[in-house]
């Protein structure tokens, strides 16, 4: 109430001086601000908890096993915040411990998502105030058939959104496909253009097409939706350098894990993964024309050639330029895909990796 008694105050001086449109604006607004204090909240704080049935741990970066890790810092609570395959959220204040894991996502069971899909691939990125949870979803209990009669689970890429880092995540169109859910989508990421409008990227799986492909497509201003149909931006077999076997003739047709980047000097980049005789591999293509429609140039020689993927790009607490992967490695005779994170740098136009990062 002392807003809408100080509001009144206002309006009395404003008539005393004689701003009478002024006084039909005040006295508005002072009837709004005593209608929104008379209703209920129609919101509760969301407070993101352990999965059922999990419990809430704390661990070092470098035991987890947690496939394509994505980390984004918030100045505001000055923490980190980590997702990866499963879908949960990890918290941390300096990167080496976290914890968790939280469910963070809300959806809607009756969209195509269904009630417990698997998530692979998840990124948040807020864009406009808001945060939006990108991922692959899989329901294995769903079939899907393509135009040449083959069979595979449903598998795309979906937005979810909200007003919290911390979610919850919330569908935004329970009836619409981001893309065609005749396709194996996966590893959705965020950019915008030069007008500031959002697109997808993402990648087609070669175990449907043949020839991975990285491909765009244009967001609604929603988010939700998409505009037009989506375009390829590169394909495997447009790699000089990765061979399903070591010295052979053949392409490997893995390209999967796009995620977008410039250096300091604005050159667009992007990393993708892909294999070199059955091991994972890091490469870059790189825009000829600084747009998003390239043409795209694949680097000669890979990023790293040791079971590295998945890559992306963030800015830590002061700046520096971290990128986070997941190595496979095997702890205790047991293989695992362990987060690492590596100091990165773009200052002469082209993305380095200069050493691992230290906490």
């Amino acid at each position: 109430m002392r807003k809408v008694a100080l509001i009144f105050v206002v309006v009395l001086l404003v008539v005393a001086c004689g701003g009478a449109d002024k006084k039909r604006e005040l006295v508005a607004a002072a009837n709004a601000a005593q209608s929104q204090e008379k209703e209920p909240a129609s919101e509760t704080v969301w407070n993101p908890m352990p999965p059922e049935g999990i419990a809430l741990t704390t661990c070092s970066i470098d035991t987890m096993d947690l496939s394509n890790p994505y980390i984004i810092y918030e100045s505001s609570s000055n923490s980190y915040y980590m997702v990866g395959d499963g879908g949960y959220m990890w918290t941390s204040r300096d990167m080496h411990t976290w914890e968790g894991p939280y469910n963070v996502l809300s959806q809607d069971t009756a969209s195509w998502l269904g009630k417990a899909p698997e998530v692979f691939s998840p990124e948040i990125h807020k864009h406009n105030g808001k945060y939006y949870y990108m991922a692959t979803f899989r329901r294995g209990d769903c079939l899907v058939t393509d135009d040449a009669g083959k069979e595979f689970p449903l598998q795309s890429c979906a937005t979810l959104v909200s007003g919290s880092i911390t979610g919850p995540y919330k569908t935004i169109d329970r009836n619409g496909f981001l893309l065609n859910e005749r396709e194996m989508a996966g590893h959705p990421t965020f950019c915008t253009d030069e007008m500031g409008v959002g697109y997808m990227i993402y990648n087609h799986l070669a175990q449907h097409n043949g020839d991975g492909t990285v491909q765009i497509v244009r967001f609604t201003d929603d988010m939700g939706r998409r505009m037009g149909e989506a375009y390829i931006m590169f394909t495997a077999s447009q790699n000089s350098w990765s061979r399903e076997v070591t010295g052979a003739a053949g392409f490997s047709p893995v390209m999967e894990a796009p995620f977008l980047f410039y250096t300091e000097k604005g050159r667009m980049g992007i990393l993708f993964t892909t294999a070199i005789a059955g091991k994972r591999a890091l490469g870059v293509a790189y825009s000829s024309t600084g747009h998003l429609n390239g043409p795209w140039v694949i680097e000669p020689r890979p990023l790293m050639n040791d079971g590295t993927g998945s890559a992306m790009l963030f800015r830590d607490f002061d700046g520096t330029l971290v990128m986070a992967v997941d190595k496979d490695t095997v702890i205790g005779g047991v293989a695992r895909r362990v987060p690492r994170l590596l100091k990165a740098d773009t200052e002469f136009d082209n993305l380095e990796i200069k050493s691992y990062y230290k906490f």
